[in-house]
This record gives structure tokens, sequence and C-alpha cells, in this order.
């Protein structure tokens, strides 16, 4: 019975794990405003606390199976492959991916700082990473208030990821989520017209994307300005293309024309219809406009977003990121000044400890 102790221990902590797995879960389906990053930080700790009940599950398994050194020697070797192997895999994948992309980033598109962004700021992480690992070897009898200041760096980093994922994750469930919404009215954000009139790939696969969900009642706003270097406005582009090229009816579009930026495209075509709408862009750009959109309070929704290609997708989407970051920066700069304002008093502290040590 003694043996059993353990094992039924463990059982009862898997059965814990799973509960908040589901009940996290579950509460992230029953958010009222899907439009917040609420909903990435909810399904980020069901899967965490998801990784812990599969964890616990193998554990009381081996447990109740063999002995307790078997279960000991076979739950580190798991552990090892989760928490050290597959990460291992995972980020040479990612530095070859990033390096592939790049590549046909800078091929293909514009050859701008703005599209080096990705390869950057992995550069960037890299390098102060080695000069982390540099300042921890120093001596700590004269390099101690330095080595804790550095501390604040892998914080900030653990900070960032965090940020990083619970935006990716909102933006993934909540595109997978948002296929239920439906309106009258669908809004199409404009982009860039090649030589100043002309639809591009770009634009066209948001067109595209709006017209395959509409149906025979849908009112389609096509909604952007005229840039200075373009012949016509992109809503009179994109009606031109929708109309001509996909044989929507003309009757049933509407153009706003004045939008500039993704803050004028809303609050513009919400005036236009003083309705709900659904909003059209590219995959990308869907989450972040509907962060603003609930920001306005506006009563709209993302539709299926534009296709594009990946070697686009992912510094387009660092930049997303880095768009909300700086819409929210007030709350972030007090975080990060609390952080680096701890780590600064905590390194004058060892300074002087170390004068009164040597004293």
């Amino acid at each position: 019975m003694e043996d059993l102790i353990v094992p039924i221990v463990f059982l009862i902590i898997t059965l814990l794990f799973v509960l908040l797995t589901f009940l996290i879960y579950r509460k992230s389906w029953r958010l009222k405003d899907l439009r917040t990053l609420r909903l990435g930080r909810l399904v980020l700790w069901s899967q965490f606390f998801g990784f812990i009940a599969v964890n616990c599950a193998v554990l009381t398994a081996a447990l109740f199976s063999t002995t307790k050194a078997d279960a000991i020697i076979w739950s580190l070797l798991i552990e090892a492959a989760l928490l050290f192997i597959a990460p291992f895999f995972i980020s040479s994948f990612i530095v070859i991916s990033i390096i592939v992309l790049t590549i046909k980033m800078w091929r293909r598109e514009s050859k701008s700082i703005a599209n080096l962004l990705l390869p950057i700021t992995m550069i960037a992480f890299f390098i102060l990473s080695l000069l982390f690992v540099f300042i921890d070897g120093l001596p700590s009898t004269h390099w101690g208030w330095l080595q804790v200041l550095a501390t604040v760096y892998p914080i900030l980093a653990i900070y960032l990821t965090w940020q990083f994922l619970v935006f990716y994750v909102s933006s993934r469930a909540y595109g997978r989520r948002a296929k239920k919404f439906s309106a009258h009215y669908y809004v199409v954000h404009g982009a860039g017209l090649v030589g100043g009139q002309k639809v591009g790939p770009l634009l066209a696969a948001r067109i595209k994307s709006a017209y395959n969900s509409a149906n025979s009642d849908t009112i389609i706003v096509l909604s952007g300005g005229k840039g200075d270097d373009e012949h016509l406005s992109e809503a009179q582009a994109m009606q031109n293309y929708l109309v001509e090229a996909l044989g929507f009816p003309k009757a049933r579009t509407l153009l706003e024309d004045q939008s500039r930026t993704t803050y004028e495209n809303l609050v513009n075509s919400a005036k236009l219809i003083n309705d709900k709408f659904l909003i059209f862009t590219s995959d990308y750009h869907v989450f972040r406009t509907v962060l603003f959109a609930a920001h306005l309070k506006l009563d709209a929704q993302g539709g299926k977003g534009g296709k594009t290609a990946l070697y686009y997708r992912v510094p387009a989407f660092l930049r997303e990121f880095i768009a909300v970051l700086n819409s929210q920066r007030k709350k972030h700069i007090i975080i990060v000044t609390c952080i680096v304002a701890i780590f600064v008093m905590f390194s004058i502290l060892t300074v002087i400890n170390s004068l009164y040590i040597n004293r």
C-alpha cells in the first residue's frame, strides 16, 4: 500500500492540472470580446498547465508500472527531450528559416531597412547574449556589480518573449475563432498601388478574400486614399479590380477614398456605413486592426485575411508586434523602468557591500 502513495499523489496532481487546463481554456472561449491580448494569455496558460499535466501523467504511468528508479529515469529522459532536444532543433530551424526568408525578401521586395528587421533583431539578441556570457565570466570580486546589472538582460528578454508569444497566440486563436462572425458590410483596407495605379498581389489577395466570402447581399466598402505617388485613390483602383477582374456588382460597392492609415480606414468606414462590418486586410495585419477597432469601440471584427507569401508575412508580423507594443508604450515603459531600477538598486548595494567588506 505504501508503494502506491506516491503514484496516487501524482495522479491527483495530474487530474488537478488537467482541470486547470480545461477551465482556463474554457474561459478563453467565453470571452465577451475576442479582440484582446487577454485571449493569448489565457490560451498560453492553458497550454502551460496542459504541458505540466502531460508530464505528470507520464510520471504517474511510470510509477504505476515500474520501480521508482525506472520511473525517475524515464521521466528525466522525457524531460530532456521536451526541454532540451526539441528546443535545440526548433531554434536551429528558426535560424535557418530566418536566413532563407531574409534572402527571399531581399531578392523579391524593396531593399529597405524595414525588410531587414527580422535578421537585425536576431543579430542584436545574439550580440547581447554573447556580451552577457562575457560579463558573467568576469571575476565577481571586481565585477559583481556589473554581473548583477547585466542580469536585467535575460529578464527583459523573457518579458519581451512573453509579450510576443501573447500577441502571436492571440492572433492565431482569434483567426481560428473569428470564422463565426458575419456582417452585411465588408470593409477592405487599401495598400500601395503598383506603378501608382494598379492593384498589386498583396492588395489583390485582400480583395479576393472579401469577394470569396461575400454572399448575394454583401456590400463591399473599398477603403483607401490617394498617396502622393499614386494617380488615383486606392479605393478607386480596388473597385475597378473588384468589378472588372472579379465581376462583382458595382452597385454593391462603396468607396471611402480619404484614408491614409489603418486608424482612418476604420473611423472613416464606420462613419460611411454606420453599421457593424467585417474587416478584410492581409492575414498578418488582421489582429492588430481589430485591436484598434476594439480600442475605438467599433462594432467590427476581422474577416478572413488575404494570404501573403511566408517570406513577407514573418517580418511583417514582427512589425505588427512592434506597433502593438508602441500602442501600449506607457505600460511597457513603466514595467521596464521598474525592472531596470530594481537591478540598478541591487548593483549599487553590491558595490556598497564590496566596499564595506574591503574596508
